[in-house]
């Protein structure tokens, strides 16, 4: 018995003689017993040749080279000589180990799992591999400076080695996962169900799509939701109108039949809900295999991360460092260069574009985005004005920032909520005229019959220690934890010390979270975007997040810690900084807007806790008319 294999052969891409040479050695090696091996999957429009997967053992990526490193065109380094006459950094490396990346980081919940366990080494559970065909080892550790520590360099000396298995493999050259036959990272079977989830993934997709039926659309919905090829579009729609919701069900009808779907956003938490949706309306298929489509014909991503994945499979060469100003524009004008010389891949062909949260977009962007566009289909911009959060102001209804996108007439809006319980949006709209917010209005399809089950509550605090706030913030989800399970419960926050604090308390009770913060206080950004990739839904985790990356989200209870963007703690006592008016504003309408009854009873909370002075007076417009609330009123 030999490795399952299972085979992507696409006509119109051959295999190489290298990629052939290694498929055969899976399929006759008795070395890959118990072995899957996939060709080419899809993941977020990436395609790394092989992914070998073993449940007890591990998982390995391999990238195939078949250069002529003999040529003159190849340089040592990495470098290889383009059409332009100079070299160019193209280093295989980089390019798989990028893959291993976008791989443990795409929609693996296990993933996360796997990183608490294994703090500072998970990274180590998936191994890389550049097989160079018909060239030396010598010559293949030279072209690469000799490798490096994580990914092994394999030639043909090396596949003879291993596929006699009287040879001792060395975990250095060969991989932990082929030298052992159980890996340190079995603990509790961790890496065993990361394995599984995994395999599910690369062959159909089934992506907790045994959760829930699909929803029903509206027919404004249905509408919009229609396909229109040829079009590029821009529509707006209030909180809770179903702007995600449509994009799924267009990306799902588009997929059947036989489309390229690309959906952007720009927050990277977004990602994991959009692929809920988008596999929750795809259904279970009409025929065996079809939810495959779903992995191999759509690719979610937040805009950044697309720029990235371009850069790294044309091995474009730029620094990756995006907390300067200018990054965008710089990856933007490095891919147009390429692209001006260069062919481009055809995996970034898109016949739907369809972009979520197109407010916190710019024009430029999408004038870029319009070259991976086949006009086959649709390019579809959703926005909402009322949550221009990165102020980048409403550029896509002013005609001198939409110019040359192909945009025609008015823009469409969906004026309707059928998510905001009608409770909620009185609230908003009281909240709104007290704090003198000129917005959109958000109208309701039809009154609704107020329950006692449906609560939002405003309460002002006062804390000058950290512990009084924490034990506040305990008392109210204490409470909400006895009709309702932690994955029903969301922590907002303005100020990201506020945030950090909370999860290490919580944590510290032996209450596991989900958060989006830097946890070292010191604002880093790859820290945050670390743990924005493990913010799942379905985990059972009490979420704890910042207002901005908790937009597009849900749940049936949110409680608002409601304090200054620049609030800080120091040997326990709390240092409250200016306040930002604006950031107020936003997070209280995102906050509020984040509300969505539960489907068996309509149940929900919205609880704001204040330690604003300023904003006392709003307690006006919520059900509790207390003029403060202190710790002491609670505790006596």
């Amino acid at each position: 018995m030999c490795a399952e294999i299972f085979e992507n052969f696409n006509p119109n891409d051959p295999r190489t003689t290298g990629e052939q040479y290694l498929l055969n050695f899976f399929s006759n090696s008795s070395r890959f017993n118990e072995w899957m091996v996939f060709e080419q999957p899809h993941v977020n429009s990436m395609k790394p040749d092989f992914v070998l997967l073993h449940p007890q053992r591990g998982i390995i990526i391999i990238e195939v080279k078949d250069w002529n490193l003999n040529s003159n065109v190849y340089e040592s380094g990495g470098y290889i000589c383009g059409t332009d006459g100079r070299f160019h950094k193209k280093d295989p490396i980089n390019q798989v180990e990028n893959y291993k990346k976008g791989i443990l980081k795409s929609e693996l919940t296990n993933s996360v799992y796997l990183s608490e366990k294994f703090p500072n080494n998970y990274y180590g559970c998936i191994e890389t591999v550049v097989y160079f065909h018909g060239t030396t080892k010598t010559q293949a550790l030279n072209f690469c400076n000799g490798g490096n520590t994580h990914t092994k360099i394999w030639t043909a000396e090396d596949i003879e080695y291993i596929n006699n298995t009287k040879n001792q493999l060395s975990s250095y050259e060969h991989t932990y996962a082929l030298a052992r036959n159980y890996s340190s990272f079995n603990s509790n079977g961790l890496l065993e169900k990361l394995v599984t989830e995994l395999a599910n993934h690369l062959q159909y997709a089934d992506y907790n799509y045994e959760r829930r039926q699909p929803f029903v659309l509206t027919r404004a919905q249905r509408d919009l939701a229609d396909l229109k090829p040829g079009t590029i579009r821009r529509w707006s729609g209030v909180a809770g109108s179903g702007k995600s919701l449509i994009l799924a069900e267009k990306a799902v009808k588009a997929l059947k039949e036989n489309k390229r779907v690309l959906i952007l956003t720009f927050n990277i938490t977004l990602r994991h809900y959009l692929r809920d949706l988008c596999s929750q309306q795809f259904g279970q298929g009409t025929y065996v295999g079809e939810r495959k489509k779903l992995r191999e014909d759509l690719t979610i991503i937040y805009f950044h991360e697309l720029l990235k994945v371009m850069m790294i499979e044309h091995g474009i060469k730029v620094e990756f460092d995006d907390d300067g100003q200018d990054f965008t524009e710089r990856w933007m004008k490095a891919i147009n260069i390429y692209l001006d010389k260069n062919y481009q891949k055809s995996q970034f062909y898109y016949d739907y574009i369809l972009i979520d949260e197109g407010q916190d977009f710019k024009g430029e962007w999408i004038r870029f985005l319009k070259k991976f566009f086949t006009m086959q289909g649709e390019l579809l911009v959703m926005y909402d004005k009322a949550q221009d959060l990165f102020n980048h102001g409403v550029w896509i209804e002013d005609s001198e920032q939409i110019k040359n996108i192909g945009f025609k007439g008015r823009p469409g809006t969906l004026k309707y909520t059928h998510r905001l319980p009608d409770t909620m949006v009185q609230k908003i709209h009281a909240v709104r005229q007290q704090l003198q917010i000129q917005d959109e209005e958000i109208l309701i399809p039809r009154a609704e019959q107020t329950s006692l089950l449906q609560t939002a509550f405003w309460f002002n605090y006062r804390a000058a220690i950290n512990m009084e706030k924490l034990l506040h913030i305990e008392h109210h989800v204490n409470s909400l934890r006895q009709s309702n399970s932690w994955e029903d419960i969301t922590i907002l926050t303005t100020n990201e010390n506020t945030g950090a604090e909370i999860v290490e308390y919580f944590e510290s009770k032996g209450v596991r979270t989900s958060h989006v913060y830097d946890l070292t206080r010191q604002g880093d950004v790859s820290r945050r975007r670390s743990e924005k990739w493990k913010f799942h839904g379905g985990t059972g985790r009490l979420k704890v997040s910042s207002y901005h990356s908790y937009k597009g989200w849900q749940t049936p209870n949110i409680l608002l810690v409601l304090d200054s963007p620049s609030t800080y703690y120091w040997n326990g006592q709390i240092m409250y900084g200016a306040l930002n008016y604006q950031s107020i504003k936003d997070a209280l309408f995102i906050s509020m807007s984040r509300v969505k009854g539960k489907v068996t009873t309509g149940e929900y909370s919205f609880i704001c806790l204040n330690y604003l002075p300023e904003y006392d007076y709003l307690i006006s417009s919520f059900s509790n008319m207390f003029e403060s609330y202190n710790w002491n009123t609670y505790t006596q």
